[in-house]
C-alpha cells in the first residue's frame, strides 16, 4: 500500500488535510496540515475496548492537570475520534499532536532527575483517578510468568544453536556463552521466587504504570517534559516502571550507575522507595533482557541485520556482566 495514500485517507477520517508527511518508522507518520499544525499518525493494533481504556484513563489524568501527556484532545476537531481504520479489518490508527522538542539525555543528571520526578508524579496522579476496569491490562502477580517466558526464549535459541551444529557465528557465541547467560536468568528467577513478591501483590494496590518509560518516550519542550507513547499503559507495581526507566536510560551508556542514581533521586522527591522496592528492582535488573531481545528473532532477520546482531553480541554480553557491579552500587544507594 502506498503510505501517502494511506496517510491522506486516514487523516481525512480525522477531519484534517495533509500538506506534508514523513515516515518516522513503520506505522508511524509525522504529518503537517495546510494550517501548519503537526500531528503524529500512529498505528495502535489493539482491540477497541483496550484503546478506549487507554483513552479514558489518560483523559482523567489530563483533567487533574498535573501531568503533561502527548495524547488526543477531544475538545479539538482533530481529537473528536479516538481511532480510525483504513478498512473494516485494518488495524486502528490514532492521531496525536506532534510535540516539538527533544529526548532527555541520560548524560544530563538534571534531566534524569526530572524524568524520575515525572514518573513519580504520574504514579501519584494515577492514584487519584478512578481507573476503568473494561479493557485494562493488569500485570499484578505476573512477573514469574513474564521472566519464565523470557527465559524460555533464551533456552529455545540456545538449543536451536546446538541443533544447528553451532553453524552460524551467533550459534558459536551461544555455544561459548549460553550457559553463563542462562545462569544470569536463573539467578533472577530464583531471587523472585525467594522474595516477598506474591505477598506484596496481595497487599499492595496496583499502580497505573506507563509500561515502557524511558528517554525516547519522554519529550522535553519549552513548556516542560511530556510523557508519550501509551501502548504499554498497564496496572502493575510501580517498581516495574522504575525498572523500565532505568533499563532504557542505562543500557546504551555502559550501565553508569550515576544515571540510575539521578533517576532515583528525582523519583524520591515525590515518592519514597522502601526495602521491597529495591529488592524487586534488583530482580528485574538482574535478568539478561538485553540479550534476550537481541537474539530472539535472529533467524527472521535479513543477512545485514544478522551481521549487526553478531557484532552487537559481545557488547550486550559485556553490559549484562557489568550489571553485577551496577547492582552492588544500587545496594549501597539503598542503604
Amino acid at each position: 500500500m502506498d503510505p501517502n495514500q494511506e496517510v491522506h485517507h486516514l487523516s481525512r477520517k480525522f477531519g484534517i488535510d495533509v500538506k506534508r508527511m514523513k515516515i518516522v518508522q513503520n506505522g508511524v507518520y509525522r504529518i503537517v496540515t495546510a494550517e501548519g499544525k503537526e500531528y503524529c499518525l500512529k498505528r495502535m493494533a489493539y482491540p477497541p475496548n483496550r484503546l478506549r481504556w487507554i483513552d479514558n484513563t489518560l483523559q482523567q489524568m489530563r483533567k487533574k492537570g498535573s501531568i503533561r501527556i502527548g495524547w488526543r484532545n477531544p475538545s479539538e476537531k482533530s481529537g473528536k475520534r479516538l481511532f480510525v481504520k483504513w478498512q473494516r479489518e485494518s488495524p486502528p490508527f490514532v492521531l496525536i499532536p506532534w510535540l516539538r522538542g527533544s529526548w532527555p539525555s541520560p548524560q544530563s543528571a538534571t534531566q534524569m532527575r526530572t524524568c524520575g520526578t515525572l514518573l513519580a508524579q504520574f504514579h501519584r496522579a494515577g492514584k487519584n483517578i478512578k481507573i476503568p476496569k473494561s479493557g485494562r491490562q493488569n500485570m499484578m502477580g505476573k512477573w514469574p510468568s513474564y521472566l519464565r517466558e523470557e527465559y524460555n526464549t533464551l533456552l529455545r535459541v540456545i538449543r536451536k544453536a546446538k541443533r544447528n551444529g553451532f553453524h552460524s557465528p551467533l550459534d558459536r557465541m551461544l555455544q561459548t556463552h549460553g550457559g553463563e547467560i542462562l545462569q544470569m536468568a536463573r539467578a533472577s528467577m530464583r531471587s523472585l521466587r525467594n522474595s516477598d513478591y506474591k505477598s506484596i501483590c496481595r497487599k499492595t494496590a496496583a499502580t497505573l504504570c506507563h509500561g515502557d518509560c524511558g528517554p525516547t518516550n519522554i519529550i522535553r519542550t519549552r513548556k516542560g517534559m511530556y510523557l508519550i507513547d501509551f501502548e504499554t499503559l498497564r496496572l502493575d507495581l510501580r517498581t516495574y516502571d522504575l525498572y523500565r526507566l532505568i533499563f532504557n536510560s542505562c543500557k546504551d551508556h555502559n550501565w553508569n550507575f550515576a544515571i540510575a542514581q539521578s533517576i532515583l533521586d528525582g523519583y524520591q522527591k515525590v515518592y519514597k522507595l522502601n526495602r521491597s522496592d529495591y529488592q524487586l528492582l534488583k530482580i528485574l535488573l538482574r535478568f539478561p533482557r538485553g540479550m534476550c531481545k537481541l537474539v530472539e528473532h535472529y533467524d527472521e532477520k535479513s543477512p545485514k541485520d544478522k551481521l549487526q546482531i553478531e557484532r552487537d553480541f559481545p557488547k550486550v554480553l559485556g553490559h549484562e556482566r557489568r550489571r553485577s557491579a551496577f547492582l552492588k552500587k544500587l545496594d549501597i544507594y539503598a542503604g
